[in-house]
């Protein structure tokens, strides 16, 4: 049985644990978020078994934490948390921008525990109430692991955004933030 954290239970965060939990019921999901309402919802929904302050023990005992806050949150938390990841934990992202992440994950020397990941899904409105376990469905989820992350760690992390429904892509951090730039310059155009 895996367990999984995520920080941040909006539309991503709060439909990749929907997801999580449709397809892998036995896993132990565990969350943190500023917004108590939306976990209360998760806890009293069966989505997520536990709530966590941002630098819970707890936290040491995940296979994987999800940051789904905003970007310039993410980093915040990630520096917050460091020394609160397990020793086999992977973290991971749902950010737009994969540069500054890397960025930080690298100052922070986790370059060999941080893959990078952008699904491409979303809706209009926000927020865990908005949340679906059907968003990643057939969604490219894009995949930006760090330099130093070991093949099967990168391979494993893969087949979970597989089993999710999700078309999982693994590119470099500056291919993904290339390419999604020129797609948002072409469609505000």
């Amino acid at each position: 049985m895996k367990t999984i954290g995520f920080i941040g239970l909006g539309l991503i965060g709060g439909s990749v644990a929907r997801t999580i939990r449709k397809f892998h019921p036995d896993y132990h999901l565990l969350a943190f978020d500023t917004d108590r309402e939306a976990l209360a919802e998760a806890v009293s929904s069966n989505i997520i078994d536990g709530v966590c302050d941002i630098e819970d023990e707890r936290f040491r005992s995940c296979d994987y934490i999800f940051l789904c806050a905003p970007v310039e949150f993410n980093v915040e938390y990630m520096e917050k948390m460091k020394d609160s990841l397990g020793e086999n934990c992977i973290l991971t992202d749902v950010g737009s921008v994969k540069s500054i992440i890397h960025e930080k994950v690298t100052e922070l020397g986790l370059d060999s525990r941080f893959i990078g990941g952008h699904p491409m899904a979303g809706s209009e409105r926000s927020g865990f109430s908005n949340s679906s376990d059907h968003l990643l469905e057939n969604a490219y989820y894009i995949i930006t692991p760090g330099g130093e992350v070991p093949l099967d760690r990168i391979s494993d992390f893969t087949e979970l955004i597989s089993s999710l429904g999700a078309i999982p892509l693994v590119i470099t951090a500056e291919e993904h933030d290339f390419i999604t730039a020129g797609v948002s310059i072409f469609l505000i155009s």
